[in-house]
């Protein structure tokens, strides 16, 4: 797998964790770098109304970033990242985490490492590789009603009312099955550590140029989750019930559409990959140690 450095770190975004744990540490990195010379931003949606904002930091939003931002530098758990990586990948530049949280299979540094990675990406001695990326649209009368972009999973599921959805899934033209289930998750092999693994789904080695097909729940026990070439489309046709609000798209758990009878969900590789820098220990590793998998010795 190819990597590349970092060589230019002139300006960098700290994305912290939404609930505010970690603030200080935030607080922390924003002053060391600012006294080095580096420009220090932070998500405008996210800390407009948090108090303490580290001096001669800047508030931007995803727009004003773009061009601006040479690095994003996640302080949270997995999902921080996962956030921090949508809008890293929106303004194509590269992402590294700093793992605050519990369970991180994504996070190159751990929580007493920030001045390691920091030093790390001043010195120009971080190297990204390249993440898949699935590109996410809703087709309805036959135009493109909404599309967007995931870096960790795209799930179709039931809304309030719990309901037996019925999913018809073609990949690559060919058809596949028409799920009866409580949903079905389509993610990429770095999203497969995520809502895919809680819902029984392989974990997939990250690099490799595949997606994850995992039904939530079905109604049938012989469904079980397939992995697919990345180059075969996938298109899920809404096939029922027709109430209102039965069904919602959800991507990276950030953006939800409400589905109607007959909307096609149409999921392929997207062109530009997401630059994360990747963590030295593999997710087995992760697995191992933290889930003991490695059992008694």
């Amino acid at each position: 797998m190819t990597a590349a450095p970092i060589t230019e770190v002139s300006s960098v975004l700290l994305y912290p964790r939404e609930d505010g744990r970690g603030w200080s540490t935030t607080q922390e990195a924003a002053a060391w770098l600012r006294a080095r010379g580096v420009e220090v931003a932070l998500p405008k949606p996210l800390c407009t109304n948090w108090r303490d904002r580290p001096e001669g930091v800047v508030l931007l939003r995803r727009t004003e970033s773009a061009g601006r931002v040479k690095l994003v530098i996640a302080l949270g758990g997995d999902g921080t990242l996962l956030r921090a990586s949508r809008w890293a990948a929106a303004i194509g530049v590269p992402v590294v985490g700093i793992n605050l949280g519990d369970l991180g299979f994504l996070s190159a540094f751990s929580a007493d490492q920030v001045a390691r990675c920091l030093e790390a990406a001043l010195a120009g001695e971080l190297r990204w590789e390249p993440r898949l990326r699935m590109r996410v649209e809703v087709r309805r009368d036959g135009r493109v009603l909404t599309a967007d972009s995931a870096c960790n999973d795209a799930y179709i599921k039931h809304g309030d009312n719990p309901r037996l959805l019925s999913l018809a899934t073609e990949v690559g033209g060919q058809t596949m099955a028409t799920y009866k289930a409580d949903g079905l998750i389509i993610c990429t092999p770095m999203g497969s550590t995520a809502y895919n693994l809680a819902a029984g789904g392989p974990i997939v080695g990250p690099g490799t140029e595949v997606l994850t097909i995992t039904p939530i729940c079905p109604h049938s026990l012989t469904h079980r989750p397939v992995v697919v070439a990345a180059s075969a489309e996938i298109l899920i046709t809404y096939a029922g019930p027709a109430d209102t609000a039965a069904a919602f798209l959800t991507v990276d758990g950030q953006r939800s559409v409400a589905l109607q009878l007959g909307d096609v969900v149409a999921i392929s590789c997207d062109a530009s990959p997401l630059m994360l820098v990747p963590p030295d220990h593999n997710v087995f590793q992760v697995l191992a140690t933290k889930l003991g998998w490695s059992g008694p010795r």
